[in-house]
């Protein structure tokens, strides 16, 4: 029989360490005399932590100092009944130690009472109001602190429209303090450079207006195609002007830039990307490059990220190290032949490969430890655009697909996953892919069946219910639904509605306005 613990109230000790898990323990058990004590282990992996409960005496929260605090606070809270806590050692670390969601800024809709929401695009204007930025952003740090994921990578982190430097600094502090990493999106001679949309010295349309002689000669389309989503153009506009990879006073600029951005704001780390949309077609590129057949370039990457890299290399929130990710772009993990020329790029961060879903399904038996370690690199991250606008599925029911990747991906030595997280969780289907992807990226070797029984069912009503609302929004995929199908679902989804009450009803009564919404388009 499990021994529980009584706790009437806590005197904290170590708060210097962790001042947001103590108030989260001192605000849920109160003041009182059992002695929390909070203790900082470096020796521990990022978000790992032991919780030590004794029958008597001091309750030790350990983690590591960046993440594993707040973890391990939430963890014993959570575990806490009106019996008290259970007496013992709980031990946690993660399966794969970078968790991280991809946004851009614009897209980002997590806070849905702002007007000005958009769900896609690359390049885009931001439409909503500026203290929309930190409403949306901070619910997203919220969910990813409670659910035990790393990082938000931020593309558009810098940008006038909603509060420049000011609002990414609040941002920032404001994930740091609940173990999660801002990571900041920054474009190398594309997308916007280090501070996307402003006029500032380190916006890259800024820095190409003074120096025309330094921009990039683009092809006549900028833009890419996608299996799953097909041939996407971007606007002509100033996010895209593109700078020349061999011309050295832009490598200087992006040096400085990043030495300004760490200088500047508190950020968890960059991931670097050097462009999708067309590589340079110079004289000087084409005759280093020898002629490469994507819209982005590898020589480009070898003559750019040493420099940066090292520029980078400095610690971060807590004295942790920084955490960089650098764009290796989709669809070619298993291309070795055209990843010769990363084999000198910097063995220190992590290097991450984009799969479509597509790609995924008819690959994935490919991915065993044996070509990972065959890789350049020793760290090595998978991030899709599946559950993605990118691969039409950015309110789809994915979580057997992140699983999958999440298994796969740890069995066979990757040292992460990455998934875009723009909607909120508020989306029934959203909420359960992402806690797919946050359960399976922490324990790959959690089981299907119990996460369905734990995290699933609960949240519409029973297992049946639960497999009833998979088929029923499994349905809005499907382009061959008609409206009596779609009508059909609405009904039953309504009849939910009726039974059932809180959160499990505002879920069914999502499924039933969206069937609703797609049966009067297909009709």
């Amino acid at each position: 029989m499990s021994q529980y613990r009584q706790v009437p109230g806590v005197r904290v000790l170590g708060a210097e360490h962790a001042p947001y898990p103590a108030t989260l323990v001192a605000d849920a058990l109160g003041e009182g005399t059992a002695p929390v004590r909070f203790t900082a282990d470096a020796a521990l992996p990022e978000g790992g932590y032991r919780i030590e409960v004794p029958a008597s005496g001091e309750i030790r929260i350990v983690g590591d100092p960046f993440a594993g605090l707040v973890y391990a606070t939430r963890d014993l809270l959570a575990r806490h009944t009106p019996a008290g806590l259970p007496v013992g050692t709980v031990d946690s670390t993660p399966g794969l130690p970078l968790r991280t969601l991809w946004t851009w800024d614009h897209s980002t809709n997590w806070d849905l009472r702002q007007l000005g929401q958009q769900e896609i695009g690359a390049l885009n204007p931001y439409a909503k109001g500026a203290d929309a930025f930190g409403a949306d952003y901070r619910r997203l740090v919220d969910f990813c602190s409670r659910e035990r994921i790393g990082g938000i990578v931020v593309y558009g982190l810098l940008r006038d429209a909603h509060g420049g430097v000011e609002a990414a600094r609040e941002l920032c502090e404001y994930a740091n303090a609940r173990g999660v990493r801002i990571i900041a999106g920054v474009g190398i001679n594309a997308y916007g450079g280090i501070y996307f949309d402003g006029r500032h010295r380190y916006n890259l349309a800024t820095w190409l207006r003074q120096r025309p002689d330094l921009a990039a000669e683009l092809p006549k389309k900028v833009g890419f195609d996608i299996d799953e989503f097909g041939d996407l153009h971007f606007p002509a506009s100033e996010y895209m002007m593109a700078a020349c990879p061999s011309q050295p006073d832009n490598l200087v600029w992006h040096r400085d830039a990043i030495d300004w951005l760490l200088d500047t704001l508190p950020v968890g780390g960059i991931n670097f990307e050097t462009g999708d949309y067309g590589s340079c077609a110079c004289a000087r590129c084409a005759g280093r490059t020898g002629g490469e057949r994507t819209s982005w370039s590898y020589e480009a990457m070898r003559s750019v990220y040493p420099t940066l890299l090292d520029t980078a290399r400095r610690p971060g929130p807590a004295g942790v190290p920084l955490r960089h990710l650098v764009e290796v772009y989709w669809d070619n993990i298993f291309d070795l032949e055209a990843q010769k020329p990363l084999a000198d790029l910097p063995d220190d961060v992590a290097y991450q490969y984009c799969v479509n879903r597509g790609f995924w399904y008819e690959h994935r038996d490919r991915l065993t430890a044996g070509h990972v370690a065959a890789l350049p690199h020793t760290t090595n991250v998978l991030r899709t655009h599946a559950g993605s606008q990118w691969n039409r599925q950015r309110h789809s029911w994915v979580p057997e697909l992140y699983t999958d990747m999440a298994t796969r991906g740890a069995a066979a030595g990757l040292r992460g996953l990455t998934i875009f997280a723009e909607p909120s969780a508020y989306h029934p289907t959203n909420e359960v892919s992402y806690l797919a992807y946050a359960r399976f990226t922490w324990n790959p070797e959690l089981t299907w069946e119990e996460f369905w029984r734990d995290e699933v069912a609960p949240r519409f009503g029973g297992s049946a219910e639960a497999t009833a609302f998979r088929d029923g929004a499994a349905l809005l995929d499907d382009p061959a639904a008609g409206a009596d199908a779609l009508t059909t679902v609405r009904g039953d989804a309504l009849a939910m509605v009726a039974s059932t009450s809180g959160e499990v009803q505002r879920r069914w009564l999502w499924l039933a306005e969206r069937a609703a919404r797609h049966a009067h388009s297909a009709a």
